[in-house]
């Protein structure tokens, strides 16, 4: 198949599924739900189908350091949306990302120990998270949100993945968890639920980065040894593990 062709029609469908699961479990299913890596899958699938299995590889240490700065973006955003709409919010929680992700960038952590530090600092915004005052939320919606949900998330892709051979592994790797699903999850939930709604939803995701991780991290090691189809089933196994674990620990 076309690779293009692939991704205007793989990523809509499986954003739409993600939302519409979302739906049926709520805000702090739906976190967990949208940390599985539904879009950083596909985005490492694309570099490997077009740049070669080495630069998927490759870009792997970058996404840690992605995984960092996203860390600190649900936690910044869940902080400010209790004082400010969704517009602020959603830029001074870019900054901050992007000041996350150059100062690790920086520091050029290897592998194991980036992907130690990023459990440990989502094990720390958990202990410190926002606390939402009201758990019993009133789910709302627009009618034409999938459709700006698939249109966003699949821009993203063609974007990153067309420009990764600029870009090169490292800063592609960066850009892969870029949390783009994430702000269309905290803008919508956040301007039709409140503060409190988006602080269950990001907290939830923010409990699935332990699995989706993990994900990322044992491409690096099974790559190499396996087939793409073999790697991704595995490690997608793995991420769900984690997931349904660390749900019932938080």
């Amino acid at each position: 198949m076309n690779i293009l062709l692939l991704k205007i029609t793989l990523m809509p469908s499986v954003i739409a599924l993600v939302t519409l699961a979302i739906r049926r479990w709520g805000n702090r299913a739906g976190g967990l739900i949208g940390s599985m890596p539904w879009i950083a899958g596909p985005i490492l699938l694309f570099f490997i189908l077009e740049q070669g299995k080495a630069f998927g590889i490759h870009s792997i240490q970058g996404s840690m350091t992605g995984i960092l700065a996203l860390i600190s973006f649900c936690f910044s955003y869940s902080a400010i949306s209790r004082k400010l709409t969704w517009l602020p919010t959603l830029l001074l929680s870019y900054g901050i990302y992007t000041i996350t992700a150059l100062f690790f960038n920086y520091l050029q952590l290897n592998l194991w120990l980036s992907y130690g530090v990023v459990l440990g600092c989502v094990l720390l915004a958990l202990r410190f998270f926002p606390v939402p005052g009201n758990m019993t939320i009133t789910p709302k919606r627009l009618p034409f949100d999938i459709p700006i949900r698939m249109l966003v998330a699949t821009l993203f892709v063609l974007i990153i993945t067309g420009l990764a051979a600029v870009l090169g592994p490292n800063w592609s790797g960066i850009l892969t968890p870029f949390p783009i699903l994430t702000s269309i999850l905290a803008i919508f939930t956040h301007t039709l639920q409140g503060s409190d709604a988006t602080i269950l939803t990001l907290r939830g995701l923010l409990i699935g980065l332990l699995g989706f991780t993990t994900f990322l991290f044992l491409q690096a090691y099974l790559l190499p040894e396996f087939s793409v189809a073999i790697s991704f089933g595995i490690a997608f196994l793995v991420n769900a593990g984690i997931n349904l674990v660390a749900s019932r620990v938080w």
